[in-house]
């Protein structure tokens, strides 16, 4: 069972986890109960009739007959808290006809999703196939033209220098990240995009060698990009992603899944346009295999699967194509509860080791997903740890926690997991106590 502070961590935003914090009494509730599978309850809002509302604690998964387009709503986190602070109000027993109908929908879309597409006839499906390679074909060339025009304009950036970027201002860039969009590379555009919010980070000291860094790995994906036929297939399957080439979904669930008890060991959210980007980071506890699930919500919708950092669940990952595979989907999903331990993780010359390794493979990786045991912050500097074995790890310009850090770990050795870009570490959580505390969800800036 999760935690208020887990359940409160679902919500889509501070107004949502107010609301349904207020909802987590019992006189607002009937109709309370659940089943090994389900809880459910009704809640008087300012209609005639009752809302009803039910989560599958498998995932969790939310459903509530309110109008709010919130993900989940005011009700569902309501429902869940009381459940978490009043578990003698539930009884056991049969779901109603409601919650019943719901659970056997959600069991029916899995299995049809698994389900192969349906049968056409050889004509239709030539025909379809045809039209589908035309479309990819057309593409392919708009996106080769396009690599070959920023290719150039790389090249006469590096004769330039990094020196005269800055007086170019925002224009420069957008006009080029404009043409990757126009060419059916949007991916490339974002990261131009990333690339120009670091040139007028007057904050950040660092930004030239994170600047050099990612316009080096664009041009090596130029390179790489002209010539794909010749890389290995799973290499040419992160080029493709990379350019902005996507998988279908179907394709990786069809792939084959690895199942472990999967331990969620960091989240955080970026917003891009109108489009927020959800990243999760989460550890197979018996493989020890890594692995990022990225999802999209628009406006203020919520993510379509909850998930929340400290917490850990049963279940089977599919991961897309690649040299090194870690972008991934979740297959089947149980037993969501709080992580009781963690497993020890590498010394910091080992994670090297590793990051070197993966490097090899596949040479675009821009976040290595690494864990050190025994760290100790700087209090001085505040802007390094020093490891178990006396080396100094350096923080990423961009943490802003270092004094929450700080003062979790008391001056005395903690557990630290981040991303690392090959020079610097980005600290995402921090275990301590026999606790996970995620810096993109209870402290924040």
């Amino acid at each position: 069972m999760l935690k208020a502070d887990q359940i409160l961590a679902l919500a889509p935003d501070a107004a949502s986890a107010k609301a349904g914090s207020q909802l987590a009494a019992p006189a607002k509730w009937g109709g309370l109960g659940l089943n090994g599978n389900a809880l459910w309850g009704e809640c008087q809002g300012s209609g005639k009739l009752p809302y009803r509302t039910q989560i599958d604690l498998g995932e969790p998964a939310f459903k509530c007959s309110c109008p709010s387009r919130k993900f989940p709503c005011k009700h569902g986190l309501g429902l869940y808290l009381l459940r978490a602070a009043e578990p003698s109000l539930f009884n056991e027993s049969e779901a109603p006809q409601w919650v019943s109908d719901w659970l056997d929908g959600r069991k029916a879309r899995r299995e049809k999703k698994e389900e192969p597409a349906s049968e056409r006839s050889p004509e239709a499906a030539a025909a379809a196939a045809a039209q589908a390679r035309k479309r990819e074909d057309k593409r392919a060339q708009n996106i080769a033209n396009g690599l070959a025009d920023l290719q150039t304009w790389l090249e006469d950036l590096a004769r330039d220098g990094l020196a005269t970027v800055r007086e170019r201002g925002p224009a420069f860039w957008e006009t080029m990240a404009a043409r990757m969009v126009d060419v059916q590379a949007g991916a490339i555009g974002n990261r131009l995009r990333r690339a120009s919010g670091l040139c007028f980070q007057a904050a950040n000291p660092d930004w030239e060698r994170q600047l050099a860094a990612e316009l080096t790995s664009l041009y090596m994906l130029c390179e790489a990009h002209g010539r794909l036929d010749a890389l290995p297939a799973p290499l040419q399957a992160d080029v493709r992603t990379l350019v902005g080439w996507t998988v279908p979904q179907e394709t990786v669930l069809a792939g084959p899944p690895l199942a472990d008890r999967w331990q969620v060991l960091a989240q955080y959210t970026a917003d891009e346009a109108r489009v927020r980007s959800r990243t999760t980071w989460l550890r197979g506890a018996g493989s020890g295999r890594w692995a990022m699930l990225l999802h999209y919500a628009a406006g203020e919708q919520g993510f379509d699967v909850p998930l929340v950092a400290g917490t850990e669940f049963d279940g089977a990952l599919c991961f897309y194509p690649g040299a090194w595979p870690l972008r991934a989907l979740i297959g089947e999903q149980s037993g969501t509860r709080p992580i009781g331990s963690i497993a020890s993780s590498p010394e910091f010359d080992t994670a090297l080791d590793g990051y070197a390794a993966a490097l090899a493979v596949q040479p675009f990786i821009d976040r290595y997903p690494m864990m050190l045991d025994a760290v100790v912050p700087d209090s001085a500097s505040r802007n390094t740890l020093r490891s178990a074995d006396g080396r100094l790890v350096a923080l990423h310009s961009s943490f802003r926690h270092a004094l929450h850090l700080l003062a979790l770990s008391g001056g005395h050795p903690v557990t630290v997991f981040g991303e690392w870009d090959g020079a610097c570490l980005l600290p995402l959580s921090v275990w301590h106590g026999g606790r996970l505390f995620n810096f993109g969800t209870e402290f924040r800036s």
